[in-house]
């Protein structure tokens, strides 16, 4: 499909996420709309809907079975009219693997997909897995992306932003970036922390607890969760990053630690490898694609053991080396090229053009 005066809808409202997508749609000359509600509303005409995370559309809870007739209708109406692309995020959403309910809702979206686009071998790989029916539909994959959209037009030394932090200039900083979702995640974190052998160890947190449950239960464990960080001299950063300063939590670090479980794949090491740091991360799902370019520091998600060795490690590692070669990486992830090898795989408009609404 021809990029010049396409029309796109990304039905998203996750906007660090949305935006990538549609500033590289609008730079191939695409005209670009975005919005969960308009997925609802279908009051618009678009060649192509670019379609996100299922779950979104149920609220990211699980679904009804009525909420899913609906959303398949809505899809039906749209495949009428579009051509429907497909990014694929989670083999299930986060906390909820194997749920049946969200079994079904993906099982719509990925048999309506005229093209499903992964970022690893392993996504495709485990996707067709879990929903054999549509092994044979229209995978493409396409190895990684970027923020360089984050990155700034004047870097400042990063011993400044060290210094800005708090952080003196002999402290080894391991910093964790994003969300931690599960209390697992959390006691992963810790232990491991506390195990790793390293003089001068600092964590950076600019990450949330952020899991569903029990008001007290949750009230409890995050109350837990900051009495542990203050005793650990952790830096914490509890106010909102805004983008043009998210560069300097990476600068300031000597390794960022990427905590994961049971989840398929993460922002966290391309946005590592975009700022040009080394990564300890989790072996698993497609994390693992994305840092073999590097001699950056893998572990066993299951194991605090295994985590602390590997911070262990970095405190010798030449990480100024892996970074440099993680940013040259990340460099050829642009988005540009990701959509545009999406869109030479979409079949032509469909010739009939009908307009409805759900």
């Amino acid at each position: 499909m021809t990029p010049s005066s396409c029309r796109i809808l990304i039905p998203s409202d996750v906007r660090d996420w949305v935006v990538n997508l549609a500033e590289a749609y609008h730079r191939l000359g695409c005209e670009v709309v975005v919005g969960k509600q308009n997925f609802e509303l279908a009051c618009s005409d678009h060649d192509v809907l670019h379609l996100q995370w299922p779950e979104e559309l149920t609220a990211w809870k699980v679904p009804t079975p009525a909420q899913t007739d609906a959303i398949i209708r809505c899809l039906d109406r749209w495949a009428r009219r579009s051509r429907i692309l497909l990014t694929v995020h989670n083999l299930y959403p986060h906390g909820h693997h194997g749920n049946a309910q969200f079994h079904r809702l993906y099982t719509a979206f990925y048999e309506r997909a005229e093209v499903i686009h992964h970022f690893g071998q392993t996504s495709k790989r485990l996707v067709c897995q879990e929903f054999p029916d549509i092994a044979d539909r229209n995978h493409i994959v396409r190895l990684g992306f970027n923020y360089d959209r984050l990155l700034p037009s004047f870097r400042q030394v990063r011993a400044i932003s060290r210094r800005e932090l708090g952080i003196a200039d002999d402290e080894m900083v391991y910093l964790v970036f994003g969300s931690l979702r599960s209390w697992d995640e959390v006691q992963l974190l810790k232990r491991a922390f506390s195990l790793a052998n390293v003089p001068r160890k600092r964590l950076l947190m600019a990450a949330r607890y952020n899991e569903p449950g029990s008001h007290w239960r949750q009230r409890r464990r995050r109350w837990q969760w900051t009495v542990w960080q203050r005793m650990h001299d952790v830096r914490r950063i509890t106010e909102y990053v805004p983008d043009e300063s998210v560069y300097r939590l990476f600068d300031a670090a000597d390794a960022v630690v990427i905590v994961r479980q049971n989840s398929m794949g993460s922002g966290i090491p391309s946005l590592t490898m975009t700022f040009g740091r080394a990564a300890i991360a989790p072996d698993s799902g497609i994390i693992p694609e994305y840092l073999a370019g590097a001699d950056n520091l893998l572990y066993d998600g299951s194991s605090a053991t295994s985590l602390a060795q590997a911070m262990e490690r970095a405190v010798h590692l030449d990480r100024e080396s892996v970074g440099a070669r993680n940013r040259e990486i990340a460099a050829t992830w642009d988005w540009d090229s990701i959509l545009q090898t999406c869109l030479d795989r979409l079949p032509a408009r469909p010739s009939q053009n009908l307009v409805g609404s759900c």
